[in-house]
């Protein structure tokens, strides 16, 4: 068989870019170079290893979790089932921390310090570690076996983050921070639960399900805030496109002489807070 007639029955199911990628981790090689290459002849173990990764696919297991790859931020994050897959609607995020660091709040500062709360495969801390001189980051993260994943891709990309396991900010709460950003479960375990099901069949659940609304986390965040006594310049988070509401009645009860401000993802939906202290 020909990786020509593979991908020409994806094609026909509209998911040949998925059997590009599949075909191309199979055989070890770039997707770039499958594509070249559609006359050449797979070998028996070569189709048998591709359809074994197919079956998978087609039973909704995730493409990022199959080859262990997710792109973020122009690069090549290791992620498998112990940790959530990075969207790429997070990149905004970042991109708000990175310009806000550059901000006339920190003119007069050698060194902005921020901690990625939750940081799971550490995409949100390695990417503003690797595209910032005058950030130091910290990254904390609840579970155990994700902070594995999260310190093989600190080590991996090289990027400076000192890593910290242990729940929301307790690991480094005698740390003064001038950002605090996070992306928390806000998955909703009764209301605004809209998630698929092929992403709670396979991607971990304490990295989906805030609470009963999706938001209890973040409440828990702000009142750890509030109790260790620290006094960040700005707070940034994700949450889901129904929150906004909700989020800003929790902002204005715990920081009622806050300035906050909540930005759209490229859909148009709302996605992102930023709270000015």
């Amino acid at each position: 068989m020909r990786i020509a007639d593979i991908l020409s029955k994806a094609k026909v199911d509209k998911k040949s870019l998925e059997a590009e990628v599949l075909l191309a981790f199979s055989l070890k090689k770039s997707k770039e170079w499958v594509i070249a290459h559609d006359d050449f002849e797979l070998s028996i173990r070569d189709v048998k290893g591709f359809h074994e990764l197919w079956t998978r696919f087609l039973q909704s297991e995730p493409v990022a979790y199959l080859v262990n790859k997710k792109e973020f931020f122009a690069m090549d994050f290791y992620v498998d089932g112990r940790v959530l897959i990075p969207r790429p609607e997070t990149e905004s995020l970042v991109s708000e921390v990175l310009d806000l660091s550059q901000g006339p709040r920190f003119a007069s500062k050698k060194v902005v310090r921020v901690v990625d709360v939750g940081t799971g495969c550490a995409a949100i801390s390695i990417s503003l570690a690797k595209n910032s001189k005058n950030l130091e980051i910290y990254a904390t993260e609840v579970s155990e076996v994700a902070c594995e994943v999260a310190r093989k891709n600190i080590e991996d990309l090289g990027a400076k983050v000192d890593l910290r396991c242990g729940d929301l900010l307790e690991p480094v709460k005698d740390v003064d921070f001038d950002i605090i950003v996070a992306n928390l479960p806000y998955i909703g375990t009764e209301k605004y639960n809209f998630v698929e099901t092929n992403v709670t069949k396979y991607e971990p659940n304490v990295a989906l399900y805030g609470g009963n609304d999706g938001l209890e986390l973040y409440r828990k965040l702000f009142v750890r805030i509030l109790d260790y006594g620290m006094k960040p310049s700005y707070i940034l988070g994700e949450f889901g496109f129904l929150h906004a509401e909700i989020l800003k009645e929790d902002i204005k009860k715990y920081f009622p002489k806050a300035v906050y401000t909540v930005k759209q993802d490229l859909s148009g939906l709302d996605r992102n807070f930023i709270i000015s202290l």
